[in-house]
């Protein structure tokens, strides 16, 4: 089989690429122009440059493969313009893709369901008051999901907050507090958030490409939920002395995380029974906060 890939370069989309050679797929990956003489090389792996500005390069890539997973998201631009470029991109695939019975994964993320509340949330139930900063995201899900009326096998995968391999946000947060001798949370640090393994995560993208009855919109949690506070505490103690967890005003966390700071604020307590049950998966790994004791983030902070 052949899979056209989008983001890896990226944290998930780098494990993802990972999984599919290991399992003896052959991968055609986008990354930008400028980043190709530093990619590495691997057999079963080919490198196609462009971006999502240009719809006509997906486009081609999709029809040339049998499977389109997309996982790469422009982060360093607005968030109009990152719908925009999501929206440019999901459209060339379906495009490429209607009439022809091919399989096109897409990839969401659990604030589109809003403040969920401790109790988890689940994809029958309707998403009355979607996060604002999130609700194109939303939107593209739904629009996903209706490609399957075009002739081509839709999935939409909703992970939460991912970790492993001692990096992603997690990482980045740990960096933060080592520079600055703050693990910071936001307000009152209370909203509590579902995880997932990046590699177990990496395993539900294969499930749901190998099961020609995998369809629409599948949550992708284990069964550990964090409280933001308890992970500020959990750095400040493993990774120092000279660290102290504090909280960030909500106005102040804004100018430095923009929309991220918001979505940080809210519950995403999500129940991934369907992808279990349907799909045999079975998300078992070290826990987030076993892994910032004893696993990769804490070899990070022997070192």
């Amino acid at each position: 089989m052949r899979v056209f890939l989008t983001g890896a370069t990226g944290y998930t989309g780098g494990v993802v690429l990972e999984h599919l050679l290991a399992a003896g797929l052959e991968v055609s990956a986008l990354a930008r122009p400028h980043h190709l003489p530093t990619l590495p090389v691997r057999p079963g792996l080919s490198w196609i440059g462009g971006d999502f500005a240009q719809p006509e390069i997906i486009f081609d890539a999709a029809r040339a493969t049998d499977a389109t997973i997309h996982i790469g998201a422009s982060h360093d631009v607005e968030n109009a313009e990152m719908e925009r470029l999501d929206g440019l991109t999901i459209r060339a695939v379906a495009d490429a893709l209607a009439g022809s019975g091919k399989t096109f994964i897409n990839t969401s993320a659990t604030p589109v369901y809003g403040d969920t509340g401790p109790t988890p949330r689940d994809e029958s139930e309707p998403v009355l008051h979607p996060l604002p900063a999130r609700e194109w995201r939303l939107r593209h899900d739904r629009e996903t999901v209706a490609m399957s009326g075009r002739g081509l096998r839709s999935v939409v995968l909703r992970p939460p907050m991912i970790y492993g391999r001692g990096a992603g946000v997690l990482g980045k947060q740990i960096a933060r507090a080592q520079a600055s001798g703050k693990a910071r949370y936001i307000g009152a640090g209370t909203p509590l958030s579902s995880t997932v393994d990046v590699d177990v995560l990496a395993v539900l993208y294969l499930k749901a490409l190998r099961n020609e009855r995998a369809q629409g919109v599948y949550n992708a949690a284990s069964d550990e939920v964090v409280r933001a506070a308890d992970i500020a505490q959990a750095i400040a103690q493993i990774f120092g002395p000279g660290i102290v967890a504090e909280s960030w005003p909500l106005d102040d966390a804004r100018k430095t995380m923009g929309i991220l700071a918001d979505i940080s604020t809210i519950d995403c307590v999500v129940s991934s029974e369907r992808a279990r049950r349907e799909l045999g998966w079975a998300p078992n790994a070290i826990s987030m906060m076993g892994d910032l004791a004893a696993g990769s983030y804490r070899a990070l902070a022997a070192r």
